[in-house]
């Protein structure tokens, strides 16, 4: 297992893939940070709402290591790597259960490193802007912990999609479309259907709790949501790994 770890982490740092995501997630957040601070208008909003404003762009983050966990994965399909992948480690459910976690944890690495980016911006910018910065608290520093999390399973999330699917643009194009367009529809009007739909259910693990049961706005509460996103994790995986024993992976 650790072998495949090493591995794995051997692939993601001999990419470009892993680079462009890098850069990519830092962009969406500076730019926009960058751009508010410059035209915002002196004395019109609070350190507070300031900062929100400015963590707000890294929501474009979990996107965009969406599609570097599909392009991680279908990419292996691609080149033909994940052949020699097999060969090496014939159980194929170790295989992508190492694949998770490591494009998990980067995933989360990726997240870390936007709201690293949007907090120093602020930091620097606001003040002279007029604006005093405030220190995260304890509420702010767990809110940052669930988007985290939320990058590194939405990663995840992204590799069993890319394992069950393989082809890459059509992987690509259709859970975009999914995500942006037809979830959204039905979240607004088949809520009752939305709050289990898995894009929603990864939104709810960072959404903001009614009074102090836990319960999001759409419906679930925070652990629950967590639960139901690792079962969709867990199921698209066990699928994807199912169709691969019973068809050439070349």
């Amino acid at each position: 297992m650790i072998s495949l770890v090493r591995a794995e982490s051997l692939k993601l740092r001999s990419t470009r893939t892993a680079i462009g995501m890098g850069i990519a997630a830092a962009l969406v957040t500076v730019v926009p940070a960058v751009l508010l601070i410059a035209f915002l208008p002196k004395g019109t909003i609070g350190g507070d709402e300031a900062r929100s404003i400015l963590i707000a762009g890294s929501s474009l983050v979990t996107y965009i290591v969406l599609v570097f966990g599909i392009l991680g994965m279908t990419g292996e399909y691609r080149h033909g790597t994940i052949t020699y992948t097999y060969l090496a480690a014939p159980r194929r459910g170790r295989v992508m259960v190492v694949k998770l976690v490591v494009y998990a944890l980067v995933g989360c690495l990726a997240m870390l490193l936007a709201l690293l980016l949007a907090n120093l911006i602020g930091a620097i910018g606001l003040p002279i802007r007029g604006v005093s910065y405030p220190t995260p608290d304890g509420a702010a520093l767990a809110d940052y912990a669930r988007q985290i999390v939320t990058a590194g399973l939405i990663t995840a999330f992204g590799v069993a999609l890319g394992a069950l699917f393989r082809a890459q643009v059509v992987t690509v194009a259709g859970t975009l479309i999914w995500a942006l367009m037809v979830e959204p529809l039905i979240v607004a009007f088949k809520p009752h259907i939305g709050t289990w739909l898995p894009f929603n259910v990864f939104s709810q693990v960072i959404s903001l709790r009614i009074g102090d049961t836990g319960a999001t706005t759409d419906g679930l509460s925070r652990p629950e949501a967590f639960l139901v996103s690792i079962g969709y994790i867990a199921a698209v995986s066990v699928l994807a790994v199912f169709i691969s024993m019973r068809r050439d992976v070349t």
